[in-house]
């Protein structure tokens, strides 16, 4: 709208001004001539000469009008006036740059050349007009830009949801989410377009979810046994490593459980019995695992009839009880005839603690299992130097030390303030700290100590002693003190 208002304006502007410019020669050369006529009959009468001018003159039309004798060419009238332009901005005057007319007639005595008349006209009434025009033509083309602009709104805003949509599908693909949109939208190009989005997003919805099955069953592959479900050795290792590496697991024991003579038992019952079988076992192995166990254990089985059952944080006679249920429930396998041999398995328990290896824990396993078989229980004790373990003496200094402390309610909290970044020193909420400190006043964090409350079911008690805390602390502290 603004090219066209801008090219309409300079063609009509220059149309305008060559018709102005020929209107006021027109004017002035008219108005000389009717003033040449008005003065023959009254020339030698200077005060009807000066009536007459002053008559034409006075219509507001002219700039000047002079009278001139033609003999000496000196002025004998002469009325001159330089009236403004109203309302009309200075920069338009200068744009238009209309030029005055002028006219000239020849007044005579008889058959004698008396005086010459000369007229020029003003322009004002030329360029007040064109500016009137003008304006009334930049407002219509504005309001029918303001109009355009808002029909042009309303359209786009009915014309962009499907765009929208594209936007949010596209940024669900980052996510992992796959929206397609069922009603197509009316416009042609747009419909195209959300075709081929709809076809992208099914396509990459198929493409990830056959990874993700393939993902999935490699992983399966690699660190599930086929036959038991269970984790297998090198997923069992991972996950050795990991708790052996973390400072913060406490010591346990490693539960080691071999079946008895399976490669008989293969040969006598058969492969897909043998199979049954094993599978049996893994569940009764993971019904125990959550009944004696904490969430902290991993169960896997290694080769053939070998399982192993990992178990931080377990004192000396959970792990005994649980290696007695595992035994109780195994041998109840040769009552019920799923197994024509007894005993069905031997089970060992070795110590853990942070910083053992795999290897030598497996070595020792395998003594254990040894002492197992020769046992008449099948199951095996410590040896005598894993006996009294860390674990155990652990758990009672653990037990006592908390105890204590919770009767006591000797815990100490420490309020860090979370800041908001813009505008900074907002202050959304405060991170509470748990420590407590032990018989030689060293500080504990609360990763060392939760574990073992949560073992030995106190955690109502912890929670009291946190609520009493925090009221105490609020009512006493001011918040630049946690600053």
């Amino acid at each position: 709208m603004l090219v066209i208002f801008s090219g309409s304006f300079f063609v009509s502007l220059e149309n305008s001004r060559e018709q102005s410019n020929n209107q006021l020669q027109f004017h002035a050369q008219d108005a000389a001539i009717a003033l040449g006529l008005l003065l023959t009959p009254n020339i030698d009468d200077p005060a009807m000469v000066e009536l007459m001018v002053s008559l034409i003159f006075d219509s507001g039309y002219f700039s000047s009008i002079r009278v001139r004798d033609i003999k000496t060419s000196n002025i004998t009238l002469e009325r001159i006036a330089s009236p403004e332009i109203p309302n009309v901005p200075a920069w338009f005057v200068r744009l238009v740059n209309l030029t005055p007319g002028n006219g000239e007639a020849i007044v005579m005595r008889g058959w004698e050349q008396a005086a010459k008349v000369e007229v020029v006209s003003h322009p004002m009434f030329a360029i007040t007009r064109l500016w009137q025009s003008t304006s009334a033509g930049a407002l219509w083309l504005l309001g029918c830009a303001a109009f355009g602009l808002l029909i042009g709104a309303l359209l786009l805003r009915r014309q962009l949801p499907p765009l929208n949509y594209m936007v949010k599908q596209s940024l669900a693909i980052t996510r992992r989410e796959y929206l397609t949109q069922p009603d197509l939208p009316s416009t042609p190009e747009f419909r195209c377009v959300e075709q081929a989005m709809n076809l992208m997003v099914s396509r990459l919805k198929m493409l990830f979810e056959k990874e993700a099955e393939r993902s999935e069953r490699l992983r399966q592959e690699a660190y599930q046994d086929p036959q038991t479900g269970l984790p297998n050795r090198r997923a069992f290792e991972m996950q050795f490593n990991d708790k052996s590496s973390d400072e913060e697991t406490p010591p346990g024991y490693l539960i080691m459980i071999r079946i008895q003579d399976l490669a008989g038992l293969n040969q006598r019952l058969g492969g897909q019995r043998t199979d049954s079988l094993l599978e049996t076992m893994a569940k009764m192995m993971r019904t125990a695992q959550k009944l004696y166990t904490e969430q902290e254990s991993v169960l896997a089985r290694l080769r053939g009839g070998e399982f192993a059952l990992l178990c931080p944080g377990m004192a000396e006679k959970e792990a005994h009880t649980l290696v007695v249920a595992l035994s109780h429930n195994l041998e109840s396998l040769a009552l019920t005839g799923e197994i024509d041999s007894s005993p069905v398995a031997a089970l060992g328990m070795v110590l853990f603690k942070h910083g053992d290896s795999l290897k030598s824990l497996l070595i020792q396993g395998d003594h254990a299992l040894t002492r197992a078989e020769s046992s008449p229980l099948h199951h095996a004790p410590l040896a005598e130097n894993e006996a009294n373990s860390p674990a155990e003496a652990d758990r009672h200094l653990w037990f006592n030390r908390l105890d204590t402390l919770l009767n006591e309610e000797c815990l100490q909290l420490f309020f860090q303030p979370v800041c908001r970044c813009a505008p900074p020193g907002d202050i959304l909420h405060h991170k509470v700290l748990a420590r407590i400190n032990d018989e030689q006043g060293n500080s504990i964090a609360a990763g060392f100590f939760l574990p073992w409350i949560q073992r030995f079911g106190w955690n109502a008690r912890l929670d009291q002693v946190m609520v009493k805390h925090k009221h105490w602390i609020i009512c006493r502290a001011t918040p630049a003190r946690w600053r």
